[in-house]
């Protein structure tokens, strides 16, 4: 009985983890009277060297088993909740006539947390990010050209395929001029490695400039995302003999908030409907466990403090 209890916690914590990640490779319509906005834009990323953008990221992520009752599995829980927040920086440190941009992403404050019960527990996965920096070359249109600094990370951590995380903050644009209703999709792969697991995660995006928005003094494009999510995970190293599979699929709507002269991704709102299918050699009752998923992802700019 204390191996299933032990391995019902793995479990929870493990799909824990891979929501976040998922969630992580993962992000009103206002026209203002007065204001003349563009008839088409060709949306890129222009920064300038030496300036700095400080973000905020809240996620809520609420879980809940689907078909089973209690007395199967008392140690996996019926619902459960996990909680992130993440301070980052992202500093531009130089940017070439041919528009490739070196920048600097710096992870300040992290906290994971999840809450079975009314009781909440920290989850170290996400604790082991703070301090670390990477850096990053990407070209105009947001496509990450080289990564570097990957290897201060713990082995848990140093192998994530880090740029596509980071593109699902930044959306690729598309190399042509856009009028209010234009589409245009993204793809993205990445395989990261969770305590023994290998989680392969393909995003699959559609991006639709939906009109423009000011705020404060800058006009933005606001972009309407639509995402399907695709996730494997297999176990590559059992513990203690046995092994946890986990499925994830879904759907997730949301908006991004750009100002495209200024270069500066302003807001990211997102949410996710998603559902897991776990497989475990320590359960032999039946072949695998279903859980629902909704995620809530915002993403502010803040003012960095020097």
């Amino acid at each position: 009985m204390r191996l299933y209890e032990s391995y019902g916690k793995a479990v929870s914590k493990k799909w824990a983890v891979l929501i976040f990640l998922t969630t992580f490779l993962a992000f009103g319509l206002t026209l203002l009277e007065g204001r003349k906005f563009p008839d088409s834009v060709r949306l890129a990323y222009r920064p300038e060297a030496g300036t700095s953008n400080k973000y905020k990221m809240e996620v809520r992520a609420s879980s809940k088993l689907i078909g089973m009752e209690e007395e199967i599995y008392p140690d996996v829980p019926q619902e459960s909740t996990t909680f992130g927040k993440f301070t980052f920086s992202d500093k531009i440190l130089s940017v070439t006539p041919e528009g490739k941009i070196q920048e600097e992403l710096t992870y300040r404050d992290v906290e994971l947390e999840m809450e079975v019960s009314g009781r909440r527990q920290n989850l170290p996965f996400a604790n082991r990010l703070e301090g670390k920096s990477i850096l990053m070359e990407i070209d105009k249109d947001g496509r990450v050209i080289s990564t570097k600094g990957l290897d201060q990370f713990s082995e848990e951590l140093k192998d994530l395929k880090i740029q596509d995380m980071y593109l699902q903050l930044r959306p690729i644009f598309p190399d042509r001029e856009l009028k209010v209703g234009d589409s245009w999709d993204n793809r993205t792969e990445s395989a990261i490695p969770i305590e023994g697991m290998v989680n392969r995660t393909k995003v699959e995006g559609k991006y639709t400039l939906s009109g423009f928005k000011e705020r404060g003094n800058s006009l933005c494009a606001v972009i309407r995302v639509k995402l399907e999510i695709y996730t494997i995970g297999k176990t590559v190293e059992k513990e203690r003999g046995v092994d946890i599979d986990i499925d994830m699929e879904g759907k997730g709507e949301g908006e991004i908030l750009y100002a495209f002269k200024d270069s500066r991704l302003l807001s990211s709102r997102m949410v996710l409907d998603l559902t897991s299918r776990i497989r475990s050699s320590a359960y032999r009752e039946v072949q695998e466990i279903e859980m629902k998923h909704r995620v809530e992802m915002v993403l502010e700019e803040g003012v960095i403090e020097e």
